[in-house]
Order: C-alpha cells, then sequence, then structure tokens
C-alpha cells in the first residue's frame, strides 16, 4: 500500500521525528511504499538520515533566498489550526493551501498525521476513500481544552487514532466520546542500533533531549550535586539544546559542579553516545512516551527515570530493567543514581534486561501494529512492484548523494569504513596538504595516538591511487568510546579524534607535540584558581613544577606560578589572581598556560585532549572570578574599570587560556 505520513519538519531532530523515520523504515520492510511529507523545510538535508526506499516530500520551503519566505500567506492566520494549538504559530493561510492541494492529488492509500494541527488538516482536507490516521504524540493532559473541542469536531470521520500509551488512549477516548474512532496505543519504534551495547564499565551517567522546562534537568543537576559528594569520580553528559541550555550550564557552575558536567549540544544519531554511558537518567515532569528511555535501554544502558504520569511506568519494569522514582524528588533522584553506580552487578544485569526487553520496540514490530489499521495488505504483484520501486529509489538515492564512511575503534585502532573505493584521502585544512591512505576490503586503519596527520584538522576524501579524484566522506557512525579510555604512547605525544563537522562530514582533529600536560580540573579558592593536571610524555626531573602564563598578542608579558608534583607527574598550581590582574595592560587579555620543570629546560602547552570531544571550548565551560585591581596609567584602552574578571577557558585548539576582561 501506499503510505503518507505528515510531519512537521523532519529536517530538524526531535523525538517525533525519529519516530516516523523509524516507522517509515519499518512499513518498508513490510513491503509498502512510503513518503514523508515535510510541512515546513528550513535545511538542505534532514539531520536524521531517511532510509532508502522512503521519498521526502517538502511543502513550504523556508530555507534562505526561497520564495516561500517571503509569500504574505504565510503572514496570515490559518483557518485550521487552533491558535492554542502549541506550534500554531508555524501554521498560516500557505501551510493550509499547500497541505489541502497535496491531500487533494495524493494517489496514498493511507494518510497518517503525526500531531494534533495535522490530524485537523487529514479530517478537513483528506480525499474519500483514503485510511485516515491521527497519531497522537502529545500527553493530552497538556493539550488546551479549545484543541480538544477541534479534535471531538472533526475527528469524527477518521478510520483510527493512535496513541503512544495506554494512559493517553484512555484519555482520548474520553476526549472524543462514545461517538469518535477507535482509538489504539502503539509504542513509538526504536531500531537496533549498529553499536555494540554499553558495558557498564564507563563513570558517566547520560541524559539527553530537548532542554526545555518540562524536562526538568534542573532536579538532575541537582540531584547529581548530591552524588557527586559520595563518587566525584563520575561525570554527567547531558546532551541536546533549547531554552534551558543556559539555565542549566549556569546552575551546574553555582553547584560547583563545572568538572563534572559537561554540556554536550545536540548529537544525531545518538546511539554512539548513549553507549559511553554506564546510566541514563530522565527526570521530566511530563513525558508524553519517553524515546530517550527506550534509545538508551536499546543500547543496554538502565535508566533511571521519574516516574511522571504514562510514558516512563508503561516502558520500564523497576527494579528489572531500570529504575522509577518520584517525580520532582531531588533526593529519590539522587539515591537511584547512587544504587546503580555503587552496584556494579546490579548496574550490568539492569543494562543487559533493558537491552533484551526493549526489543519489543523494534521497527518491525511495532510498524506491524500500525498496519493492522490499514484495512488491508497489500497483493504479492503490488509488493513485488513496490520492492522494485524502492530499489530503484535506493540507486537513484545513492548515486546522488555523498558517499558515507563510518568510524569505529578496535583497541587503540580506529577503524574508517568506507564506499568501495582506493585510498581514503586526509586533506589539511590549514594548508590543503593530502595524506593518502590505502583501503583493503572497504577498510582502512590507523592508531589513535598514531603519527600519521600532523597537528591541525584534516577533512576525510574518497580518492583514487593519485588522489586526483575525489568525494568528500559524510559522518555515518561514530563509534569512538575507546578514546575515553585509551592513554598515550611513550614518547612523543599524538591524539586522533574523528568527529562530525557541522554540516555532517568526517574529520579528523589532530593533536601532535614533543610532551603534554592535560589539566583534568580546575578548582576555585578564595583568591586563586587551581589547575591540575598530569604530565605526558616526560617528567620534571625531581624539579618542582611552573606554571607560566603568558600574555598573548603584541605586549608579551609572563606569570610563572610555583606548583607542586608526585612520582607519577600529577601536578597543581594556584594561579594568583591579584598578581596577573595586576599585570593587565588592557581592558581585554588572552593569557596562554604551559608547564615547566623550575628552571626552564623545556616546557609543555596545558590542554585537553584526553576524551573524545573536539569541540572543548563549548562542552568545559568555567565560571569567572571578579578581582578588584588598580587599573595603570598605561593602560591602551580608555576608561578602564577596577573590577577585573578572570575566567579559565579552552581554546579552539583544547589550549587551556585565561580570559581577562572588566567588560560588562
Amino acid at each position: 500500500m501506499r503510505v503518507s505520513i505528515l510531519v512537521h519538519n523532519v529536517y530538524g531532530v526531535g523525538g517525533t521525528n525519529r519516530t516516523v523515520i523509524n516507522l517509515a523504515d519499518g512499513l518498508v520492510q513490510r513491503g509498502h511504499k512510503v513518503e514523508i511529507v515535510s510541512i515546513l523545510r528550513r535545511l538542505d538535508e534532514p539531520m536524521l538520515a531517511v532510509p532508502a526506499g522512503v521519498a521526502l516530500v517538502p511543502l513550504v520551503d523556508l530555507r534562505p533566498h526561497k520564495a516561500d519566505r517571503d509569500d504574505s500567506r504565510g503572514r496570515e492566520m490559518s483557518a485550521v489550526v487552533p491558535i492554542e494549538e502549541e506550534f500554531a504559530r508555524f501554521y498560516s493561510r500557505l501551510t493550509d493551501e499547500r497541505i489541502a492541494a497535496h491531500l487533494a492529488r495524493s494517489r496514498s492509500d493511507v494518510v497518517i498525521g503525526t500531531r494534533t494541527a495535522l490530524n485537523l488538516y487529514v479530517a478537513r482536507s483528506g480525499r474519500p476513500g483514503t485510511v485516515r490516521i491521527a497519531q497522537e504524540h502529545m500527553t493530552q493532559s497538556l493539550i488546551p481544552e479549545s484543541v480538544r473541542a477541534e479534535m471531538r469536531r472533526h475527528y469524527g470521520v477518521l478510520d483510527a487514532v493512535v496513541t503512544v500509551t495506554e494512559a493517553d488512549a484512555t484519555a482520548v477516548r474520553d476526549t472524543l466520546g462514545p461517538g469518535g474512532p477507535p482509538v489504539s496505543a502503539v509504542p513509538n519504534s526504536v531500531p537496533a542500533p549498529a553499536v555494540a551495547p554499553a558495558d557498564g564499565a564507563s563513570k558517566i551517567i547520560v541524559a539527553a533531549g530537548r532542554l526545555d522546562s518540562i524536562k526538568r534537568y534542573d532536579l538532575l543537576v541537582r540531584a547529581f550535586a548530591r552524588v557527586v559528594e559520595e563518587r566525584p569520580d563520575w561525570r554527567l553528559r547531558i546532551y541536546g539544546s533549547g531554552n534551558q541550555f543556559g539555565r542549566i550550564r549556569a546552575l551546574a557552575a553555582d553547584l560547583d559542579l563545572h568538572n563534572h558536567v559537561q554540556m554536550m549540544g545536540s548529537y544525531a544519531p545518538l546511539e554512539a553516545e548513549w553507549v559511553k554511558g554506564s546510566i541514563a537518567a530522565v527526570t521530566s515532569d511530563h513525558e508524553s512516551f519517553g524515546m530517550t528511555i527506550v534509545e538508551a535501554m536499546r543500547c543496554g544502558v538502565p535508566v533511571v527515570s521519574t516516574d511522571c504520569p504514562v510514558g516512563p511506568r508503561e516502558i520500564i519494569r523497576h527494579g528489572v530493567d531500570g529504575l522509577l522514582v518520584p517525580t520532582g524528588d531531588v533526593d529519590a533522584i539522587a539515591d537511584g543514581l547512587l544504587q546503580l553506580i555503587n552496584d556494579d552487578s546490579l548496574r550490568v544485569r539492569l543494562g543487559r534486561a533493558a537491552l533484551e526487553n526493549s526489543r519489543r520496540y523494534d521497527p518491525l514490530v511495532v510498524s506491524g501494529m500500525h498496519e493492522s489499521l490499514f484495512g488491508g495488505g497489500t497483493t504479492p504483484l503490488s509488493r513485488m512492484r513496490d520492492k522494485a520501486g524502492r530499489l530503484l529509489a535506493g540507486l537513484r538515492r545513492s548515486s546522488e548523494a555523498a558517499p558515507v564512511a563510518d568510524c569505529t575503534m578496535t583497541g587503540n585502532r580506529i577503524v574508517v569504513s568506507a564506499p568501495d573505493a582506493s585510498h581514503l584521502l586526509f586533506r589539511a585544512r590549514a594548508d590543503k596538504r593530502t595524506v593518502l591512505l590505502p583501503l583493503s576490503d572497504g577498510t582502512a586503519e590507523f592508531d589513535a595516538d598514531g603519527t600519521l596527520l600532523d597537528e591541525g584538522r584534516w577533512d576525510l576524501f574518497l580518492s583514487d591511487r593519485a588522489g586526483l579524484r575525489t568525494r568528500r566522506l559524510r559522518a555515518g557512525l561514530l563509534d569512538v568510546r575507546g578514546l575515553l579510555s585509551s592513554g598515550s604512547s611513550p614518547g612523543p605525544f599524538a591524539r586522533n579524534v574523528p568527529y562530525r563537522t557541522a554540516d555532517g562530514h568526517l574529520a579528523v582533529g589532530v593533536w601532535r607535540r614533543e610532551r603534554h600536560a592535560e589539566f583534568e580540573d580546575i578548582g576555585y579558592g578564595e583568591d586563586v584558581i587551581t589547575v591540575r593536571g598530569r604530565l605526558i610524555g616526560s617528567s620534571f626531573g625531581g624539579a618542582a613544577p611552573e606554571l607560566v602564563l603568558t600574555r598573548r598578542g603584541d605586549h608579551p608579558a609572563t606569570l610563572a606560578v610555583a606548583g607542586t608534583s608526585d612520582d607519577d607527574g600529577d601536578f597543581a598550581a594556584d594561579v594568583p589572581l591579584a598578581e596577573l590582574a595586576a599585570l593587565r595592560l588592557l581592558r581585554h587579555e588572552d593569557w596562554d598556560v604551559e608547564v615547566r620543570p623550575a628552571g626552564g629546560g623545556w616546557s609543555a602547552p596545558v590542554a585537553r585532549l584526553m576524551d573524545d570531544i573536539i569541540e572543548r571550548k563549548k562542552v568545559f565551560v568555567y565560571p569567572p572570578m571578579r578581582v578588584d585591581d588598580e587599573p595603570p596609567l598605561e593602560l591602551y584602552e580608555e576608561s578602564p574599570r577596577p573590577e577585573v574578571r578572570v575566567k579559565p577557558y579552552c581554546t579552539v585548539n583544547s589550549g587551556l587560556s585565561f580570559i581577562m576582561s572588566d567588560r560588562a
């Protein structure tokens, strides 16, 4: 059968987009011909991969320089979507006309809407004879009464309504009354990840999703502050973006968690990030389903979740494959996390059970539940025709799209798996130098601490033997969790970190230096900032270490600070802020940091390189300290303020620097 799925904006990320793509993939595997109709388009390509054989149909193109951005109809209110609907501001007379026209000419046998706004379009504009299905992904208790009134008014013509939980199915039945269409609970689907499951050995808690107030990441951070009191060796990684990003980062700083909480930003896909953790955390006040819960479980990661209404309690079996804790209770969240942190065998056992029990959310299983609502199956002939069409579509897609490479780690070896070509070509971003690496059976390997490449950023291409014909590689799966535990070889320091660029391509960040000083945490005293780290590839030779801060720019100056060290190369030094402030000449200065043995001889840049993160400047963010000083008369800028703020930060090359500024 031909199935059309309407979604708000499939070019972005989010739980609904992920489940729509998973459903489309499952339906294609079951022999149906599927199109995803994206009402809005803001990017050239979807951020989440759309499976081969699934057609993508955008209706309103809002990319820069496209005519739809300036269409006056886009500024007129929609006559279909009630103003109280959550996404009403995105719908207009323009979307009304485009959706109605598409539904009128569609040859689909089944049309599925994926939010209330789109379900109203399907109900009011759908072609007679088409099976019309409404998916309700939002918790019904959050839908305004005025929107529920529109549901009662128009949903009667639909063939079925689908919710993602039994609790919401009951709520929809109550809303629509006895004369409404049949309502079924069908969970969201999550495919089996392409990475090996987590082993429960890392000391990382992972949380992911939209950074919105309803997700209550503030509770998670406060609970984690309690965790750190007992287990300071654990870290919390929060993935996602949203209007609470700055607030959550500020809260972590206020609670002195700047060394323990990492705001990772948005990642897609997330499966290679889930497996870096040993515990997942969900602390929402409300969940319509809990896609992140299932995603973590499918990666073998047990989840500690608040027992908020509907979703989590229908997914997690408490004490079997995860833990449920009272909603809104910081101490209960902390106790749940500590229960798994302090019991290795329980954590591993729940992770294995999570992996097994989450198989019920496989797209083939869930798409079969949807298929039962279609009112009929496909004939053998139509299955053959649709299969041929999907194969041709896949061939067209693969011939037009940029090649995709996966990147995994085996031991200390980084393995790049790429389409058929003779060589992998690395091109230096700075000066366009190239390095060729032969491909054998579609793979090429290099060491995480090898010296194949010089320091810098390198983009990856497929190439012929001569390096003349090249095609840039898009990043596929990046399972490089081994970087979290890999050390460094004796001798000169080298580090290679594969990563996905902002535009989705594959690149490698490379650091090479004779010796390296890895800073591990930043401490704050009454009038000092303490740098703690370890020296790699050398030793202090019995001398005391010195931390050296050097002013960047046209007016060099240095501040040498005596430190302490042990036999293993661990070192610490207190940077006296008043002394540093007394050296300032400008209202804004950057001071780079090195370490050396007292008396000199050599110096090593202080940086953070021994992990899997590439954009460390965005992830490792440290609070400033205020210092009162007397600005010297020879300042080069006018009206200096007596209050200066000193703040450590990671540079774009992951080095440690201090910024000193009196700017507001």
